[in-house]
């Protein structure tokens, strides 16, 4: 005899279902499509949960726990993960493919190089540099957060209600 509710034909359980570990995995997982309201909301939620966990992982620190803090600072990289697949899944709705998360990752990894020390002797190309850096920001942001999904269904599955 089944306790819980009957998944849908997709496998993922119905609304009002058990929140559970499933539910949670889900979180993590890329396929599908997620409308930009949902987007936005799982999104600030994973923020919040990962800025929770830094703060506690310092506070923890401060108290000399320092093995509790470390692995409670390692435990603030799942809601980044999190949020990776989340914007997986809002540019499945866009109809673009996860790779083109492959631009916000690559420009947030450029932005660690020390570009300071060069304003002098290339002041164009630094600047340049930075334009075409918050250029592709403002792009990924309107393109996650500005703009609808495609209507009815695209190879990435039906259109998301949330």
């Amino acid at each position: 005899m089944q306790t819980g509710p009957a998944p849908h034909a997709s496998g993922r359980l119905q609304r009002g279902g058990d929140p559970g570990f499933a539910a949670l995995l889900r979180g993590f997982d890329p396929r599908g499509r997620l409308s930009r309201r949902a987007y936005g909301r799982r999104v600030v939620r994973l923020g919040l949960l990962a800025a929770a966990l830094a703060c506690l992982a310092v506070v923890l620190a401060g108290q000399g726990w320092r093995v509790a803090a470390l692995v409670v600072a390692g435990s603030a990289l799942l809601p980044g993960l999190a949020a990776l697949a989340q914007t997986v899944r809002r540019l499945h709705d866009r109809g673009r493919t996860g790779l083109w998360l492959a631009l916000p990752l690559l420009q947030t990894a450029l932005s660690f190089v020390p570009i300071e020390d060069q304003v002098e002797a290339h002041p164009a190309a630094v600047l340049a540099y930075a334009l075409a850096a918050l250029a592709a920001g403002l792009w990924f942001l309107i393109e996650t957060l500005g703009r609808r999904g495609t209507a009815g269904p695209n190879r990435f599955g039906p259109e998301d209600g949330g």
